[in-house]
């Protein structure tokens, strides 16, 4: 037994150790006191006896004990034994009382079996024999020797021997069960071993399994995200080249970023998109803007601060993403005040050269962070498209103007005046025909040479255009030193407002080349649709003769159709 065991017992046999004494006491006095017995010695010598056991018990027994020794319980059963009894020889003692020595002595025997460590040995047995014997023959026959006479004596002695074989057979027996429980608890605990060590073993195996199912958890997670965003970047890249074939079949600058930004909006989902393009960047004298947003505090933000970012981006020279702000985190103070968690901006170039700006923004956390690719792809794809379109429309701008003047030329008026009548009449509108021819202008050419003439030219062309610009009209060269101005929804009344003002401007202005100041006069005739002619087809006719009419009658004035007179 272990030595826990046996400390956690000790105050239960404390316990049955007193109730034992207490008892023994109590039946002592009983005996005495009902005079089975009428010895006084009986009475002294048990009493004292049962005190000094109680008290050497207490000892042994003591609650602090920390470790039991095996010679102590010899030396005690022998000793306790020894002591009741010897109280037999000495005194004939009653039945009752003889019973309750024999229930004594197999408890000392049961407790000194039940702390004892050593067992099977011969010792052991010849001590419990000894004990038995020395037992019996003070119980039996010193007890009973006056009593019993002759062969009948030897009844005493086979009680005797009873006794010491009894105490043989209870520690034999008590051993055999010790061995059997031992013999059991060792297969049980080797048992349990082997159980706890399979236990162990099926549960190493089965974190591994949850480590395995984890892992193909984490697998089949990352899988169903590496598939999402597969998919995502198919979308992406289909939508891309979607934006790409509309590039391919538009070679309408504007209209090509409208188309690119709402790509980004609808596949993207942003907050706000812009796009700032520089002027003459793609024969836009303007710059251009657009901008498509889902609240208008991000649209009006965005108007407002593009043209600084973009300033901003060309001073920083690189050509790498800007971030405007991170999660809140606002780097730059740009777009402040409204609610954007992330803006980023990428700068549009051609050749490093930055010719303008993408915004996007959002309201969504970490809104970037699958990176920049989609939309610098989207910015190049634009830019590649940019080059072509430019390409076509210098190459058109080329066919449609005048190589001298740059303004329209009378191929390209062919084309569309048209178009534009066939408008205008089923409009209704109101359409106006200005034609200019500039006075003695075969004088400049005679008097200064060809290349004053053409500086002549153009800087009549250019009072056209400006005026034409203005009043959202077409200037046309429409021959040598003959110009047209086309206004439409514009009447007579107005239309003369507008050539007297043009007039005084070329009347005013002096041409210098090299050392020559040339003064420079025209005469202009005006034909309106349906004021003054109602044929439609008749204006630029009537507008002709108009200014020849002019020419005929001095130069340097202006003729309404229909009121030469005038």
């Amino acid at each position: 037994m272990s030595e826990e065991f046996k400390i956690k017992s000790l105050s239960d046999f404390r316990i049955y150790n007193r109730i034992a004494y207490g008892l023994l006491i109590v039946l002592t006095l009983l005996v005495r006191g009902s005079e089975i017995t009428k010895s006084t010695y009986f009475l002294l010598y048990y009493l004292i006896s049962f005190v000094v056991l109680l008290v050497l018990d207490e000892t042994v027994f003591k609650p602090n004990r920390s470790k039991l020794s095996a010679l102590t319980f010899q030396i005690r059963i022998c000793l306790f034994v020894g002591v009741v009894c010897f109280g037999a020889a000495l005194t004939m003692l009653p039945p009752v009382f003889l019973g309750a020595l024999l229930a004594y002595i197999f408890f000392i025997l049961a407790e000194d079996m039940f702390f004892s460590d050593a067992f099977n040995t011969m010792f052991n047995y010849l001590k419990r024999f000894s004990l038995g014997l020395y037992a019996g023959i003070m119980l039996f026959v010193v007890q009973y020797s006056s009593q019993i006479k002759g062969v009948w004596m030897l009844l005493s002695i086979e009680a005797a021997l009873i006794l010491a074989s009894v105490f043989v057979l209870s520690y034999a027996f008590y051993y055999r069960a010790i061995y059997f429980l031992d013999d059991r608890y060792t297969r049980l605990y080797f048992r349990n071993a082997d159980m706890i060590a399979e236990n162990k073993k099926l549960m190493n195996f089965q974190e591994r399994v949850e480590k395995v199912n984890n892992e193909i958890n984490y697998q089949k997670i990352n899988l169903t995200k590496a598939n999402d965003d597969l998919a995502k970047i198919n979308e992406e890249t289909r939508s891309l080249i979607d934006v790409m074939k509309y590039f391919s079949a538009s070679f309408d600058v504007e209209k090509n970023a409208h188309y690119m930004l709402s790509n980004v909006v609808n596949i993207k989902e942003t907050g706000a998109v812009a796009l700032f393009i520089d002027k003459n960047v793609y024969m836009n004298e303007e710059p251009y803007l657009e901008v498509i947003s889902e609240n208008t505090v991000a649209e009006t933000l965005l108007r407002q601060d593009i043209y600084n970012i973009y300033e901003a981006i060309k001073k920083r020279k690189s050509l790498a993403p800007l971030v405007l702000c991170d999660n809140y985190d606002f780097k730059y103070p740009f777009l402040t005040g409204g609610n954007m968690c992330n803006a980023v901006v990428f700068p549009a170039y051609e050749n490093d050269y930055i010719y303008g700006v993408m915004v996007v923004t959002s309201s969504k956390y970490d809104f970037f962070e699958n990176g920049y690719a989609f939309y610098e792809s989207s910015i190049m794809d634009f830019t590649s498209a940019l080059i072509s379109d430019r390409l076509y429309l210098q190459t058109e701008d080329m066919a449609k103007k005048d190589g001298l003047t740059k303004i329209y030329n009378r191929i390209y008026f062919n084309q569309f005046y048209p178009e534009l009548k066939e408008e205008v009449a089923k409009s209704g509108d109101t359409f106006t025909v200005c034609m200019l021819d500039i006075d003695h202008f075969k004088r400049v050419n005679d008097t200064y040479g060809h290349l004053a003439g053409d500086e002549v030219i153009k800087a009549v062309a250019k009072v056209d255009n400006d005026f034409a610009k203005k009043y959202n009209g077409t200037a046309v060269r429409y021959g040598g030193e003959e110009f047209l101005l086309i206004l439409r929804g514009k009447g007579v009344e107005e239309t003369l407002g507008i050539l007297k003002e043009m007039h005084e401007i070329i009347k005013g202005n002096v041409v210098e080349f090299e050392d020559y100041r040339i003064n420079v006069n025209s005469s202009m005739g005006i034909a309106c649709y349906p004021e003054t002619c109602s044929d439609i087809n008749d204006v630029l006719d009537r507008s002709d003769k108009a200014m020849y009419y002019s020419k005929e009658h001095g130069r340097g004035r202006i003729t309404i159709d229909g009121r030469e007179g005038e």
